[in-house]
């Protein structure tokens, strides 16, 4: 039977970098295949995983929990006929919800076909309160149905990280948090443990109906129901995300100079960027987080760049990043 792992995490947390990380230690010398699942059109993550010479099937424009789910399964059924690999390892979008994911592998453990191994989550300790603030159903749903939860820029933030860890397990009690560099990590810590009890509840769930489980996520007052309806938020509701194309190639100045321009002006908050550009004698990566912008030089070609945040103008983007400056 085929292992699954879930890396879930909130925008920009670090999931892509630690499967990097985990192909050099807990895969080394096993056939994985990658299901990488981006909120806007551009495969970026996936590209940046090929590097690393793995099977990667992306499956862009929509959340695997949301409007993608019928593609997942289909991918799920293609990679283990095609493939057969020791270990399939699923890259949700930054905003999408672990237990709806978890779900969607649980079914496919029950019909035999797969093991959900481990769910692993990232928490950037930078935007801990912040998105736990401003995005809790979502940040809060990746943190509770997690088996084992990594800290990223913990170097960053040294004295946050007992506080941090704190307020972790007062939403999971039961998770294994890991605050040590990763690849200081033992590889047992990435494949083994006991299984989240929230998992575990969902499993129950899934083998005693053959329905789709309903979540009570929170009331709206209706005009027309006084005593309020039950409804279900789906990260494109919330969030968005705004693709751009960029034929021409920049330097990496000149890419600074064109990302913040659109951080500043842009109306709505952008809280992840993130592209590939054409540059000389390289490309150009970057990636943006709020008060942070990295650009790197890489042996990658690509000319897509994307925005997502909230309340996002797309045209207010493409037109902002196509500014002389």
């Amino acid at each position: 039977m085929t292992d699954i792992y879930i890396i879930s995490g909130f925008l920009g947390a670090g999931k892509t970098t630690l499967i990097k990380t985990m192909v050099r230690s807990v895969f080394r010398d096993k056939r994985i295949v990658v299901i990488e699942n981006d909120f806007g059109k551009a495969g970026i993550d996936a590209e940046l995983l090929r590097e690393c010479r793995l099977t990667v099937t992306s499956l862009n424009a929509g959340c695997i929990c949301c409007s993608m789910t019928g593609d997942f399964e289909k991918a799920l059924e293609r990679i283990q006929k095609d493939y057969a690999p020791d270990a399939i390892v699923v890259e949700p979008s930054g905003v999408g919800k672990l237990s709806d994911i978890a779900r969607l592998c649980l079914k496919q453990e029950d019909k035999g076909n797969l093991h959900l191994q481990r769910t692993i989550t990232v928490v950037d300790i930078r935007f801990f309160d912040k998105y736990l603030k401003n995005y809790g159903e979502f940040y809060k749903d990746q943190i509770s149905y997690a088996d084992l939860i990594l800290l990223s820029h913990q170097e960053e933030c040294q004295k946050e990280i007992g506080r941090v860890k704190k307020s972790i397990l007062d939403i999971n009690p039961q998770a294994r948090i890991e605050a040590d560099f990763w690849d200081s990590i033992p590889r047992p810590v990435f494949q083994y443990g006991p299984r989240n009890i929230a998992l575990f509840k969902l499993g129950m769930e899934q083998s005693v109906s053959m329905k789709p489980v309903r979540i009570r996520t929170g009331y709206r007052k209706d005009s027309k129901q006084k005593n309020g309806i039950l409804f279900r938020h789906f990260a494109r509701a919330v969030f968005s995300a705004v693709t751009l194309e960029c034929a021409e190639p920049l330097s990496e100045e000149q890419l600074r100079k064109k990302v913040l321009h659109v951080v500043k002006q842009a109306d709505g908050e952008i809280l992840r960027g993130k592209g590939i550009v054409k540059s000389s004698p390289h490309g150009l990566i970057f990636h943006f987080m709020p008060g942070s912008l990295e650009i790197v030089p890489a042996n990658i070609e690509g000319n897509q760049l994307c925005f997502i945040g909230t309340g996002l103008d797309e045209q207010q983007i493409k037109t902002l990043f196509s500014e002389e400056l």
